[in-house]
């Protein structure tokens, strides 16, 4: 069995945000979702969209980065909960792999690895657009979270 990795976007959806509409009407429409202001006479608590959550990165047997977010992230404190991931952690994240990037061997000056051994480049490169992307959606409002599974 092996760890799985997720990096994940949350997003609070309220009612009368004008800016989350369209992605309230998008869901409600995937589901079959009628707004209570349409159905006459219905619980209006009934599948209230109230957040969207988007998966943003996936990772398996990663273990560098795990220790990484649960050291950064967690308070060194490794039991599979969601943890907020901040604005300047996620920069902190980006410029240590872009080191890495450019100096595979400056991965145990940041990265908790076994003695000599380098981090994969592919799983660098998918990282870092990975955490393009987080970020873009940070801008954008969305919370992001770490979080792992056995």
């Amino acid at each position: 069995m092996g760890l799985d990795m997720y990096l994940e976007a949350k997003r609070y959806v309220a009612p009368c945000d004008a800016q989350t509409e369209p992605m309230r009407r998008a869901i409600g429409a995937a589901i079959g979702y009628v707004p209570p202001k349409e159905k006459p006479g219905e619980d209006a608590s009934l599948l209230e969209v109230s957040g969207v959550t988007v998966r943003v990165g996936y990772w398996r047997k990663f273990d560098a980065l795990h220790h990484w977010f649960v050291n950064n992230t967690q308070e060194g404190h490794d039991d599979c909960r969601a943890a907020f991931v901040s604005v300047d952690t996620l920069m902190e994240l980006e410029e240590q792999l872009e080191q890495v990037s450019d100096d595979p061997a400056s991965a145990s000056e940041h990265f908790t690895t076994d003695e000599d051994e380098t981090l994969d480049e592919d799983d660098v490169d998918y990282t870092l657009k990975v955490l393009h992307h987080a970020k873009r959606l940070q801008e954008q409002g969305w919370d992001i979270y770490y979080r792992a599974s056995w």
